[in-house]
């Protein structure tokens, strides 16, 4: 990971990964992020509990990640937890309407 800036962005990185390789590469950001420094996150965020008035395209880009790449959509929660196992708090998840299916997280240092 570059040193030297204050700001990381990764789109549809983390989706394409198991946990503990997610985890490695938020560890590699977070072992570079200055103080004050951000890491945004753009991933498509799976609801807690399934709804009816979902479509499901993201169930099947779940699908899609698991059987192609061994990776996986993820929730909110599972956010939370790939953020504090590499030393990242998650300061907010913001829905991009005008993207679907993406949302926006916003990573800090912890502590």
């Amino acid at each position: 990971m570059p040193e030297g800036s204050d700001l990381y962005l990764m789109k549809s990185i983390l989706h394409d990964w198991p946990d503990d390789r997610a985890v490695t590469i938020l560890r590699h950001c977070r072992a570079v992020l200055p103080p004050g420094g951000r890491v945004l996150i753009l991933e498509p965020v799976l609801p807690e509990v399934v709804g009816t008035d979902d479509d499901g395209s993201t169930y099947l880009s779940d699908l899609n990640m698991l059987v192609n790449v061994g990776g996986r959509e993820r929730t909110r929660a599972d956010f939370q937890e790939l953020c504090e196992a590499a030393g990242l708090s998650l300061v907010s998840v913001t829905p991009l309407p005008e993207a679907e299916p993406f949302w926006l997280l916003e990573a800090a240092a912890a502590g």
